[in-house]
């Protein structure tokens, strides 16, 4: 993960999940099973992606995100979107 977006989803999800600044995170983690984010913090975590990007992840689609390539893929869809 090397650009902005990625950068502001990794920090999003490092400070959601409590990781230490040195983890790597990687798309085939598990949110859930892996970085340990439970459904209080996929709410945390869609709000801090809001406002850090300027988008809005509707909260029926919090479930359908297993890992974290899931979750980049749907706020890619959604930032391409709003840039056009």
């Amino acid at each position: 993960m090397s650009d902005i977006l990625d950068e502001q989803l990794v920090k999003a999800l490092k400070g959601v999940a409590e990781l230490p600044e040195e983890f790597e995170v990687t798309g085939e983690q598990n949110l859930r099973s892996e970085l340990g984010i439970d459904s209080l913090g996929m709410i945390d975590l869609v709000m801090h992606v809001e406002e850090a990007l300027g988008i809005k992840i509707g909260e029926e689609s919090i479930g359908n995100f297993a890992t974290v390539a899931d979750l980049q893929s749907h706020v890619r869809e959604l930032a391409a979107t709003a840039a056009a």
